[in-house]
């Protein structure tokens, strides 16, 4: 028998997991919230399709609204927006309290990064992710694990979801080194189609994703363009560069150094081609972006840290606009 394994948010990226993970002998349950696209995965089950390879599979897995009707997981897997991700740790409060290991798959600065960190002038409540402080207190960093994917997914309709490149998932703990639940959770899911891998400093490799993220998703948001639309043209791309400037600085004032430069960075991002980023495709939808996570959060420890981010403020600016004209509030703090 497999480990149990919930996936709390199939989504883009949550229902590749829930299918990867299947394929590494678990049980695997998911925990949504009403919909048509968890109202399908519940009725007809969850189809997943890889573009790369032309597999596609049905997956027919316990599905419910309440924790309490699922069997109790040896891991959740929190894979849903920042905004959500408060409710989302209030939904498994009772798994969380029985022992659960905790996987957190997201974009964008963590809640827990100023408790991990030598800097804390600010305290370690990081407000414009956790304006009251309590995700921290529910999740606090040594009580979870951080995974930082690295591929691509879109949601083609309901219940029906494309993993469309890139197949790595770093898995590692907030304080550093690769303690045994990562290494047991890394080989247990190593059979799948995601290829999971510990890491040494997640941190760096949160902050290294976001050196793409930061820049290329709001732009891409603001502009309606791809990735390759982006870095095609000589302004925006210059942009994005100088907002990844600004990122790199800030994490290394927090001692988050990274070796990579902006060429090296948005040369990374440039062979998704013509993709449209998750902060796009949530745009397209109408739905709330997580602008406070991927860009909000960087602007609030440039602040603490004193490192201008004049880039980051402009783009954030607009975007923080765009969405107040949509009727889309901003969480308090940024």
């Amino acid at each position: 028998m497999g480990h149990r394994i919930t996936i709390v948010g199939p989504g883009a990226v949550g229902a590749v997991l829930a299918g990867a993970f299947a394929m590494s002998d678990a049980e695997v349950s998911l925990l949504g919230r009403p919909g048509p696209h968890f109202e399908a995965i519940a009725a007809h089950g969850l189809a997943v399709r890889d573009r790369q390879t032309g597999a596609a599979h049905r997956h027919w897995f316990p599905a419910a609204y309440d924790a309490w009707r699922l069997p109790v997981p040896d891991l959740v897997v929190l894979s849903v927006k920042s905004q959500h991700l408060l409710a989302a740790a209030r939904s498994v409060r009772t798994w969380i309290d029985r022992g659960a290991d905790i996987l957190v798959v997201a974009n964008g600065v963590p809640w827990w990064l100023l408790s991990t960190v030598e800097f804390s002038r600010a305290g370690h409540v990081l407000r414009s992710v956790d304006p009251d402080g309590e995700l921290l207190a529910l999740l606090p960093a040594e009580r979870v694990m951080a995974g930082v994917a690295h591929f691509s997914s879109v949601v083609d309709g309901p219940g029906r979801v494309t993993r469309v490149s890139g197949t790595r998932l770093i898995i590692g703990d907030p304080a550093g080194g690769v303690s045994h639940r990562v290494t047991q959770w890394v080989a247990a899911l190593s059979a799948g189609s995601v290829r999971p891998e510990p890491a040494t400093d997640v941190r760096r490799d949160i902050w290294e994703k976001l050196l793409g993220n930061v820049n290329l998703n709001p732009v891409s948001a603001l502009t309606g363009a791809t990735v390759l639309d982006i870095l095609d043209d000589p302004d925006t791309r210059q942009l994005c560069a100088a907002m990844f400037e600004e990122t790199a600085a800030v994490g290394a004032a927090l001692g988050i150094d990274s070796a990579m430069t902006a060429d090296e960075r948005l040369a990374v991002a440039r062979e998704l081609g013509a993709f449209r980023t998750s902060m796009l495709q949530d745009a397209d939808r109408g739905r709330p972006l997580e602008l406070d996570a991927v860009v909000g959060a960087v602007r609030e420890l440039a602040r603490h840290t004193g490192v201008p981010s004049p880039s980051l403020d402009t783009v954030h600016g607009l975007l923080a606009l765009r969405e107040r004209v949509r009727g889309h509030a901003r969480t308090p703090g940024t």
